[in-house]
Parts: C-alpha cells; sequence; structure tokens
C-alpha cells in the first residue's frame, strides 16, 4: 500500500488488512522534524497497531542528522523499515529540498541515506520518482545503484518525473530497466488501477513487487484480488460497501484526534465514494460536515435510499 498523506490512515490500513494479510502497509507520509523533534503532531499517524504488521513508516525531510534522528525514534516502535521519501512532487515539500527535490541532488541524497542506515537497526527502502526534471535513464540507474551502495534494502519506483505530478502515463520500461541491472528488490508503482493491470505490470517489468495508491483507497480489498491472480486462480466476493465505508469513518473517529477528522475523512470519502452511482452528489454533502459522525449519517442515509446498492460482487481472475 502506497504511502498518502492524509489518506493511508490506520483505520484505511486495518480495512486492507481484514482483506489481506500479507500486504505491505505504509503509514501517512511523516515529517521528519516533527518526528525527531518528538512533536505531538504526528502522534497519532506514527502509532503502530496490532494489525499493521508487516508496516513501513515514511519519512520525508532534507536535513541527515534530522532523517536519522527520525528514523531512529521510529525503528524503536518496531517496523519492517524506514522508507525514505525521494518521489513526493508536492511543491511545498519540494521547495524545502526533501521528497523528488533530492532526485536533483544526489550528495545531499547519499548524505541522508548513509546517516539512516547508521541510525536504523531495521530496513531502510527509499520510494522515488525516475527523475527530477526528466527521466534520464543512465541518471537514474547511477541514483538507484548509489542507494544500493549506501545499503538500502529495496527501492520502490514510480515511473514518473517528479515535474510530471501525476499527469501522462507512468512508464514501467524504468521500473524494468532499474530491476536489471540491481541486485535488491524493486517494487513498481505507478497507474495500477485493478488488480489484472497489477499482476500484468508485476509480469512484465519482473519488479518484486507492486506498489498501489489510490485505487486501494477505492478498493481495500485489492490486495485480496491480487494474491488470487498471483496464485493463479480467481475469486469472486461480495463486498459490503456500506459495512466497510463505515468502518474507516469509525476508524479516522476512533483512531485520530478531532482535529484531524474532517481531512482524512473527506480524503478517504473522495476515492470510496467512487463504489456508488451518485458518487458525486454523495461525496458534495459530505464535504459541508467536519464531524465524522455526520458522515456516517450521511452514508447510512444513502443506502438506505439506495439499497441495492450495498453489495458490490468484484472479481479477478478466469
Amino acid at each position: 500500500m502506497a504511502p498518502m498523506a492524509e489518506i493511508t490512515t490506520p483505520a484505511l490500513r486495518r480495512a486492507i488488512r481484514r482483506y489481506s494479510h500479507g500486504a505491505v502497509l505504509y503509514s501517512e507520509m511523516l515529517s521528519a522534524g516533527a518526528i525527531a523533534a518528538g512533536s505531538s503532531m504526528n502522534r497519532e499517524m506514527s502509532a503502530r497497531h496490532d494489525f499493521d504488521d508487516p508496516f513501513v513508516f515514511q519519512i520525508v525531510g532534507a536535513k541527515p542528522a534530522v532523517m536519522a534522528a527520525a528514523a531512529a525514534r521510529l525503528a524503536e516502535q518496531g517496523c519492517r523499515a524506514i522508507d525514505i521519501n525521494m518521489g513526493c512532487s508536492a511543491p511545498d515539500i519540494m521547495k524545502t529540498g526533501g521528497g523528488a527535490a533530492l532526485l536533483a541532488d544526489p550528495p545531499r541524497a547519499r548524505e541522508i541515506v548513509r546517516a539512516c542506515r547508521s541510525a536504523a537497526p531495521c530496513g531502510l527502502t527509499v520510494k522515488m520518482r525516475s527523475g527530477y526534471e526528466r527521466t534520464d535513464l543512465p541518471a537514474l540507474l547511477d541514483f538507484a545503484r548509489m542507494l544500493q551502495d549506501e545499503g538500502v534494502n529495496a527501492i520502490t519506483l514510480h515511473g514518473r518525473h517528479a515535474k510530471l505530478g501525476f499527469r501522462r502515463t507512468a512508464d514501467w520500461s524504468a521500473v524494468r530497466a532499474v530491476k536489471e541491472r540491481l541486485s535488491i528488490p524493486v517494487i513498481g508503482n505507478g497507474d495500477i488501477d485493478a488488480a489484472e493491470t497489477a499482476v500484468r505490470r508485476l509480469r512484465e517489468s519482473g519488479c518484486d513487487g507492486v506498489m498501489i495508491g489510490r485505487a486501494a483507497v477505492q478498493a481495500p480489498w485489492i490486495f485480496a484480488l491480487c494474491d488470487a491472480l498471483v496464485g493463479g486462480g480467481h475469486v469472486v466476493r461480495d463486498i459490503d460497501i456500506e459495512a466497510v465505508f463505515v468502518d474507516v469513518l469509525e476508524g479516522i473517529r476512533d483512531f485520530l484526534e478531532e482535529k484531524y477528522h474532517r481531512s482524512r475523512g473527506h480524503r478517504f470519502c473522495f476515492y470510496f465514494c467512487q463504489n456508488v452511482h451518485f458518487s458525486h452528489e454523495l461525496f458534495r454533502t459530505i464535504r459541508r460536515e467536519s464531524a465524522i459522525d455526520a458522515m456516517i449519517a450521511l452514508v447510512r442515509g444513502y443506502f438506505a435510499r439506495n439499497p441495492h446498492e450495498r453489495v458490490k460482487t468484484v472479481r479477478a481472475g478466469a
């Protein structure tokens, strides 16, 4: 599951885990500065729960010492790995020198990796884009080899350069090229919209795993479908859309402080509303609300009026 700010909440992770025991879950993108300072700002987002494992914390920042301190603190909580964000293309992140801006500053990226590798005894991974201004394959391969040489245990590659944001189609040939030249695991990311797409990209690129973001918010069961396809089987499953909808909203209410309810509730609903026919109308009404209980009431009201939409049959394979 891709780490996504304001989206990969404990509530969503719990929903995913109920369908797949093996999916690797990630925290939200966490500010290394806040974590290193012991700030309460990220306390709920950085909490690890019994349903999380296997679990990875992702941190973002541009100062090696601060990133290392954050990595050490989070490693103490127990996790499979610490992931360094070198892929976020949000302007407010890149202007600080963090996220995908590190792709344009290999010496600083090396310092950060080296510092985190020394500080964290757990696994260390990097999620990155295929470039900053453009995708330059020789430069990408040099950068990826540097990460491997500095002790990174795995790389997740999103097949777009940073300046593209989410425009155009992700270039999975870059994933294949990096996989062919590294000895550590390479995970591919970008435009995975269904389980069939995930398995096809896995096989075409030869990568070791596939990371799914937005499609997994709309369909937390997608990993179970992937499991079935990878195993050569098929699955047909009835999903209680109302139950999942309410469960995640209740989890946001119960796991996070009230100040986070509006942002996390709205971000989840933006994607999950796509499971219903009148998605635009439902989300329009939800956006007016700040309290989770009010959002839940709107969801329950929708399915009371449209009971035929409550159960959705999903399938993958022959």
